[in-house]
């Protein structure tokens, strides 16, 4: 029942989503002619958007798109001609890696940071975590992206400042590794004051239960108790927390993509709403929608499972 549920919500999201997207693209003022030339005619505009059918009713374009979409096909490029799925491979996948190595990273790091401040509450180290970390969140992360790229690639040269690879090295896993240094550094550091503050306020807030004063007076050592207990008994909100938080984490991932120029679907995003290709771009939609989708059910399935058998216990 639980699945059904959400799988579901997850149909009827898809549905509204994607009918709210194709009515923003199809009011819209650009179009496919703008891809050659901002300056192109209104005859040139006219008669190329009357043979891909962008002249005709919304509902119809809709139902047309809607009823392949349903079988899986989700058209071709507007611009290119190439068919979505093949477009969408190897972006879709870089993009992945990019947000799972940064959430993981970011999540990592929030806890530890957290774990050292309530253990050093009220000292410089702890007063010195938050400064630093509110210091990187009062940036935009896109004026974040430009200066690690003013650092790092421009005064030390150390790291490339764009792309997801070198060419002609497509498949050398240390110069994709290379690559997408700068943008998870830019995604963890944008991100780390929130996720920091919050898992600080859940490990404090474990730590002030009646059953960890019962460890402290059984004798058990300030360093298990917070170390091992208390982020224990936190970890269920923070987790719930950090996959709730996946939505507002990966659309800023598509924009620290454009700016690196790293090839994934932020990129393409862009790109697509500003020509007008709505194929790619509705198909960017519901991908975006199913990974998020994906990572909340696993968290919530995975905290139910946990949480069943220590209730069982």
């Amino acid at each position: 029942m639980f699945v059904f549920k959400r799988l579901f919500f997850l149909v009827l999201l898809l549905f509204a989503s994607s009918f709210a997207c194709f009515a923003l693209v199809h009011f819209s003022k650009t179009s496919p002619a703008y891809a050659s030339s901002f300056q192109a005619s209104a005859k040139f505009k006219n008669q190329l958007e009357e043979s891909l059918n962008l002249d005709k009713p919304l509902l119809k374009q809709y139902k047309s798109w809607l009823e392949k979409a349903v079988k899986g096909d989700f058209g071709s490029s507007l611009l290119s001609g190439q068919s979505v799925a093949s477009l969408l491979k190897e972006p879709f996948l870089n993009t992945l890696l990019l947000a799972f190595c940064s959430l993981f990273s970011l999540s990592f790091l929030a806890l530890i940071l957290a774990l050292l401040s309530l253990y050093y509450k009220n000292s410089l180290l702890a007063r010195l975590i938050h400064f630093i970390s509110l210091s990187f969140f009062a940036l935009p992360s896109f004026a974040l992206s430009l200066c690690l790229i003013l650092f790092f690639a421009v005064f030390l040269q150390i790291l490339p400042s764009s792309g997801a690879y070198d060419i002609g090295f497509e498949n050398d896993v240390l110069n994709r590794a290379n690559h997408l240094i700068l943008p998870t550094l830019a995604l963890v550091l944008s991100h780390l004051a929130v996720f920091l503050r919050f898992s600080y306020a859940a490990l404090e807030q474990s730590l002030n239960q009646g059953f960890i004063q019962a460890c402290f007076a059984r004798g058990l050592s300030k360093q298990r108790v917070y170390f091992y207990l208390v982020p224990l008994h936190a970890l269920g909100g923070i987790l719930t927390y950090f996959a709730a938080s996946f939505v507002s984490f990966l659309s800023n991932a598509y924009i620290i993509e454009a700016v690196f120029l790293y090839e994934g679907l932020g990129a393409l995003a862009l790109k697509s709403m500003l020509f007008k290709d709505y194929p790619v771009l509705l198909a960017i939609i519901l991908l975006s929608i199913i990974l998020v989708f994906v990572i909340n059910f696993c968290v919530e399935a995975l905290l139910k499972l946990v949480f069943k058998r220590q209730s069982y216990v």
